[in-house]
């Protein structure tokens, strides 16, 4: 009963909500919130317009030779507090090695959480159409969702990831773990 279709549908579902989480569990008021008089409240600051606190960014990478590899991944995310910044992005891959070639386009969705300055916690769930030939010849369709944990290390809008692709579908084009070089731009 349980088919790998309704699976892939299920993690798909449970990442979605893994990912809106943080935001709906950290908009609730504190116990400091109700505690402060209204004679004691400090002037609130004045807030950051919506424009910027948007952050712009993503990876480019490949290489050329015996095996060609292109990867273009632009995003953009809002920062909702300086330490989490949930996003959207666009993926573009290509890959040809031996008279095999790979096209993957998708979107994803993505979060990042910043627990001391440089370093964050991010996670991407993403939904990938992969459209290849094999060595005979034969076109295939085929997709895929992808679910990347990982880590990294950002300074000055430049960072560097790892990740770890949690559904491991095997038409997924990644091979764990993955390595990112990219960054945001506004943060």
């Amino acid at each position: 009963m349980n088919s790998p279709f309704v699976q892939k549908k299920i993690a798909f579902v449970v990442s979605v909500l893994f990912l809106l989480l943080p935001v709906w569990g950290f908009s609730q008021k504190t116990d400091e919130d109700y505690a402060t008089a209204p004679s004691q409240t400090k002037p609130k600051p004045k807030k950051e317009p919506f424009k910027d606190r948007l952050v712009y960014g993503g990876n480019i990478g490949g290489y050329l030779g015996n095996v060609t590899f292109v990867q273009l991944n632009p995003m953009v995310g809002y920062r909702v507090k300086d330490w989490l910044v949930p996003g959207i992005g666009l993926n573009y891959l290509y890959a040809s090695s031996q008279g095999y070639s790979q096209n993957v386009y998708g979107a994803s969705t993505w979060l990042r959480v910043y627990p001391f300055e440089q370093f964050f916690a991010h996670t991407e769930l993403e939904y990938l159409n992969v459209n290849y030939k094999n060595s005979s010849g034969q076109s295939l369709k085929v997709d895929v969702p992808v679910w990347l944990v990982g880590a990294g290390y950002q300074e000055n809008g430049f960072g560097v990831m790892v990740l770890f692709d949690l559904i491991g579908d095997p038409y997924s084009p990644y091979s764990t773990p993955v390595f990112r070089i990219g960054g945001l731009i506004g943060f």
